[in-house]
């Protein structure tokens, strides 16, 4: 790890959904392997599961990490199991918003739990340690379910989550006129939640991004919402994600966005320094100043 250093300026660049679907998996593998894309956040039970274990055996260098997935997709445990959060058929409720008032009641929490830790299990099973924790949807900034992944990070050894935080400049000035005004509610929500996740996490060692840009821009990220990103990031390590998808128009656009020559440039006249989840756990014991900043 000796190419660290304290005054480098890092940036993540993370691809959610991973195991969705092949045409996910397919765009993941390209912005890895075409462009800048340094990690991938899995879903435990998505359709194409098998085919991202696969993929990423075939690429030693991406980082992967655990899309915690409890809204909008099927659990890795049985309904019966799990009763106050699947439905008979196995899948979650589809409305992020129902699903963080469901998670709200008390009497699930011990649900939640045994579902994210089957999650993890699962990734662990198909021999992946995760790096980093984020979430489909950003449930993991429910209070309950960030103290278990809390829990769960500190048990298996995983140094990063997402906190989402842009700045409210970015937010007014590239957000998605298509979702009206989600962002700024999203913005004022994660705000409130952030101060006190943040130093929860950090009781236990675990870290997250200065910055993470994505949220008011989710489904509509292109190559010139990028060229701006770039030229806010702060470090000393700040993300970005996306969801690149070859099947539609906003997934291919998201995949040109990443694998952009312009994007690469940038990145070099503006001398930060691209790096996965897995290379930044890596260089903490020998930088440890780099995370009393964040």
């Amino acid at each position: 790890m000796s190419n660290f250093s304290h005054n480098r300026t890092f940036i993540v660049t993370v691809a959610d959904d991973f195991g969705k679907t092949l045409s996910v998996n397919a765009a993941v593998a390209e912005a890895h392997d075409r462009g800048i894309l340094t990690s991938a956040s899995l879903m435990a039970a998505g359709g194409a599961f098998d085919d991202a274990v696969r993929t990423l055996q075939e690429r030693k260098a991406l980082s992967v990490g655990i899309h915690v997935t409890l809204c909008d997709g099927r659990a890795v445990s049985t309904p019966s199991a799990i009763p106050g959060l699947a439905a008979a058929d196995g899948f979650f409720e589809r409305n992020p918003v129902k699903a963080w008032l469901r998670c709200s009641g008390p009497r699930l929490r011990p649900q939640i739990e045994r579902e994210v830790k089957a999650q993890f299990n699962r990734l662990e099973k198909a021999g992946i340690h995760p790096t980093h924790i984020d979430g489909h949807h950003h449930l993991q900034m429910h209070p309950a379910i960030f103290d278990i992944l809390c829990r769960e990070a500190e048990t298996r050894g995983i140094r990063w989550i997402r906190v989402p935080k842009e700045p409210l400049s970015a937010v007014f000035r590239m957000r998605s006129s298509q979702r009206g005004t989600m962002p700024f509610l999203e913005w004022a929500v994660f705000g409130l939640l952030r101060a006190f996740h943040k130093k929860k996490a950090g009781r236990i060692g675990l870290y997250s991004p200065g910055h993470v840009f994505g949220l008011s821009r989710t489904g509509s990220i292109d190559e010139g919402y990028l060229l701006r990103v770039l030229e806010r990031v702060s470090g000393p390590v700040d993300e970005v994600f996306a969801h690149p998808d070859v099947s539609n128009e906003e997934g291919r656009r998201e995949l040109v966005a990443f694998t952009s020559q312009s994007v690469r440039e940038r990145i070099a006249s503006l001398g930060l320094t691209v790096a996965g989840y897995r290379e930044l756990a890596g260089a903490q014991a020998t930088f440890s100043s780099l995370w009393e900043k964040l």
